[in-house]
């Protein structure tokens, strides 16, 4: 068993630099950020084994409600092409890149009877579709795709048709990501170490605590690095 001391008051360490210093830091840099909204109409078609199943249904005056499900964890985006074009922007030529994405989505459909008001689908089935989206976006030389990240914030499929047409239903699909432009760089800031506060707030975790030390941070070399 380890013996610890035990302080009733918390250390008051002054912070370690209180001057505002020349920094070099390492970070991403993000050189575009596009909020992109795709929404399509897309006719998914019905298996064989369910239009057999729903079409006595139909047929018998049975009122159908088509539920579509799709959620981001459905969602996978892959960047399929980009092509470079020079644009005019106040005045000045920007280089950008024309990427084309290639989206593609698993949804679960899924057909109740109204009528009989049972919480249990009469049908279910998946279904993979894809879509293509275009985005212009900030591209300087020498960025390839590896410097484009997409993420898929939300993803959402409505039915507008509960009967077949045509061998399919109808869907209305919306799918939201976001996509950025970035890579890593070297920064040169003003700035100063922080450090973490003391536990004040009250959680009831009693009205003593162990003696801690701050963190400490070994001091730049500022007549070698950085230098300005």
């Amino acid at each position: 068993m380890f013996d610890y001391q035990v302080v009733s008051e918390k250390n008051s360490l002054s912070r370690q630099g209180t001057e505002f210093t020349n920094e070099c830091i390492r970070v991403n840099k993000v050189y575009d950020w596009v909020l992109l909204n795709t929404d399509e109409i897309k006719n998914i078609a019905i298996p064989a084994a369910s239009l057999t199943v729903l079409q006595p249904l139909i047929d018998a005056g049975n009122v159908l409600r088509v539920v579509g499900k799709l959620t981001p964890a459905d969602v996978t985006t892959k960047i399929v092409s980009i092509v470079r074009k020079t644009v005019i922007i106040n005045e000045k030529e920007i280089e950008i890149g024309c990427a084309q994405i290639l989206i593609t989505a698993n949804l679960t459909v899924e057909v109740y009877n109204n009528t009989t008001g049972s919480t249990i689908p009469v049908v279910t089935f998946p279904v993979t579709f894809q879509m293509l989206e275009r985005v212009g976006l900030c591209f300087p030389q020498p960025f390839t795709s590896n410097n484009i990240t997409t993420n898929v914030l939300s993803a959402n499929a409505v039915a507008l048709s509960d009967v077949p047409i045509d061998g399919n239903f109808i869907f209305e699909i919306s799918i939201c990501q976001d996509v950025y432009v970035e890579t890593e760089v070297k920064l040169e800031v003003q700035g100063k170490f922080c450090e973490p506060r003391d536990n004040t707030l009250d959680c009831g975790t009693g009205s003593l605590s162990l003696a801690c030390n701050k963190p400490t941070f070994p001091p730049q070399c500022p007549d070698i690095f950085p230098s300005s």
